[in-house]
């Protein structure tokens, strides 16, 4: 039976950062034992020394994790340029891969590799945690490898990595190993466990603002309504021709309507897009997903309101789901604009309590989250990649037969 602890520093020096958390997590009784260590980061840390001093403390685990811009744990958010945040698990059910040299033609066919390699090394898997490059990467291509091993009923939930919203570079770990373009897989195979999941964006379509993408490779979108695709997009929502992406990054969000039973089981008619990376020549833009050519593509806004009633109504979906239960624990992707805007800044803590209190209660539930690029997770029963949205996954005990 699988166990987790989690835990949360804001200390700016790396090996004290792990050892903060790991004292969080576990108090005096040690991590020794773990079989597993998530780790998140912000960008200022210092990668080798956490990885070091991670197997330091924790000799058996497997130690995994990425970047983000910020890290979510039970005691609340840090965006600091050195947080770090870590979910400890211990017991045999789970086993790790990792691939590196992602990108969004091959995604595919790594997330089948990586799959395939996870598959061989642990019987009984049942669900999948993945977290993956940020920045050239095919989400749903991802998805598909990985379902081609396992089927389509294996629920997959994770987060792509990020950066400090630069979009310069996303960084991923797995032991020693910093990587850069690399998928992490986690095979989990405890029968007592369950997976419950949603999501929820907080955009809505501006009249008017739509594009339909007339030329396309993958990822990449070359042109949209017959013109070069970055300056169209950058002319359409009023920003000069050399602005850098960090800059398009709150206001670019493009929706891809969903089909009628999708829209059934999610708040949203439409899934977002989010361009991450511009091409060299600054003519065309890779989402982290891909689009077939002919598709329409729609301008999205942030609604404030609407991050707040769809927050609401998904964490009453969750809790009547766990039904009394609380959760071993909960990871959670989530974008970096969802919050209360004031004085210039989104501010998280408000929009995070509204999510812990009613699925955790008083109790001290195991927590880890990142503010990551994107986020793959189930829409019905149905595993799909997701951008701009909060993604909540609670592990919970199944109830007995």
């Amino acid at each position: 039976m699988l166990n987790f602890n989690s835990g949360i520093s804001n200390s700016v020096n790396s090996k004290s950062a792990i050892h903060g958390c790991l004292e969080q997590a576990f108090g005096e009784s040690g991590a020794s034992t773990s079989d597993l260590l998530i780790i998140h980061s912000t960008v200022g840390h210092n990668f080798p020394q956490i990885l070091a001093a991670a197997k330091d403390a924790c000799p058996q685990a497997e130690v995994i994790g990425c970047t983000g811009s910020g890290v979510i744990g039970r005691e609340g958010v840090s965006e600091s340029m050195r947080s770090m945040a870590v979910m400890a698990v211990t017991g045999p059910e789970c086993a790790v891969v990792s691939v590196d040299g992602l990108d969004g033609h091959n995604s595919k066919a790594l997330g089948k590799q990586a799959a395939a390699a996870l598959k061989d090394k642990l019987d009984g898997i049942n669900m999948i945690y993945i977290l993956t490059a940020g920045l050239d990467v095919a989400g749903d291509r991802v998805i598909e490898g990985i379902e081609e091993v396992f089927g389509a009923d294996i629920p997959l939930f994770g987060a792509t990595a990020a950066d400090n919203g630069k979009a310069k570079g996303t960084f991923q770990f797995h032991g020693d190993k910093v990587l850069e373009r690399g998928i992490i897989l986690v095979g989990l195979a405890d029968p007592s466990l369950e997976v419950i999941m949603g999501a929820h964006h907080g955009s809505v379509p501006l009249e008017g603002m739509t594009f339909v993408a007339t030329k396309v490779d993958d990822n990449q979108i070359l042109e949209l309504d017959g013109k070069p695709a970055w300056p169209a997009l950058l002319e359409r929502v009023g920003l000069p021709a050399n602005s850098d992406i960090s800059e398009t990054l709150p206001i670019t969000g493009l929706g891809v309507t969903l089909n009628a039973e999708e829209q059934a089981t999610y708040d949203n008619p439409q899934i977002l897009r989010v361009p991450i990376k511009i091409s060299d020549d600054r003519q065309s833009f890779y989402l982290p997903a891909s689009v077939l050519e002919g598709t329409t593509l729609t301008l999205m806004q942030r609604d404030e309101q609407y991050i707040f009633d769809g927050l609401d109504g998904l964490v009453n979906r969750m809790t009547e789901q766990l039904d009394g239960r609380r959760p071993a624990a909960v990871f959670h992707a989530d974008c970096m604009a969802r919050g209360r805007l004031m004085f210039n800044r989104v501010l998280k803590d408000e929009i995070i309590a509204k999510m812990q209190h009613p699925i955790c209660g008083e109790d001290a539930v195991p927590w880890l989250g990142l503010y990551g690029f994107s986020e793959y997770c189930t829409i019905g029963n149905k595993n799909h990649f997701h951008s701009y949205t909060t993604s909540l996954y609670s592990l919970v005990r199944r109830k007995a037969a």
